[in-house]
């Protein structure tokens, strides 16, 4: 089971996260409403921290193609997550930057979010699905939502790969690798002390217990 944590915005964060054992690590960047926002300085300072085998990726909820380009060609994430796309901004992505993977937000309402999910994953290169938060575009309610509808999304969309999101921590992402059998799970608020202040025993937590689920 591959494991992002996604909001980092300490270098004692991230060096915990891969000290850990993630796979991923997750910055959120030109998403002003987000309280977890860094700037793109801070950023790329913050990414030089992994390692080559981990994936650095750039969270965005930025919708014009040129912010996202400028994103891709100052920080060189190994992958970016966009919470708003639609084809015509990914067909300009793609021909600019062949390199980078595409990660796309797929909230997760109810029945109607199977269809919305199978269409991002036609021009995705792995579709997230998260709680939606009710004033924003992305994730980040700490609120699970209905497993059995992300299952099914999974099952529809497989062998494209579908990373979990939404309320997930050390006590309950056991539980939900076992009902999705996602890709991937990705964690934020869940492994907090506060806001932008990760919990280093929850990091390590979240990550023994997401990979013992998979064994």
């Amino acid at each position: 089971m591959r494991v992002k944590i996604c909001g980092i915005m300490r270098a004692q964060d991230a060096n915990s996260a891969i000290e850990n054992g993630a796979d991923a690590l997750g910055f959120v960047v030109a998403s002003p409403r987000s309280p977890r926002n860094l700037s793109s300085v801070h950023a790329r300072k913050l990414m030089k921290l992994a390692p080559v085998f981990t994936t650095k990726v750039a969270v965005t909820t930025a919708e014009e193609p040129k912010t996202i380009l400028n994103l891709c060609s100052r920080l060189k994430p190994d992958a970016v997550q966009l919470h708003a796309h639609s084809r015509e901004l990914i067909r300009t992505i793609r021909k600019k930057e062949r390199e980078i993977k595409l990660i796309l937000a797929s909230p997760v309402h109810d029945k109607s979010s199977l269809k919305a999910a199978v269409q991002v994953s036609t021009y995705s290169d792995a579709v997230l699905v998260d709680t939606p938060h009710p004033h924003s575009l992305g994730g980040g309610t700490g609120k699970t939502h209905d497993w059995s509808l992300s299952a099914e999304i999974r099952e529809t969309i497989d062998p494209h790969p579908l990373i979990l999101a939404g309320g997930l921590n050390s006590e309950n992402v056991a539980t939900a690798i076992l009902k999705v059998k996602p890709f991937a799970v990705d964690v934020s608020s869940g492994v907090e002390k506060k806001i932008g202040m990760k919990d280093h025993q929850k990091i390590k937590e979240f990550i023994v217990k997401a990979k013992e689920a998979d064994m």
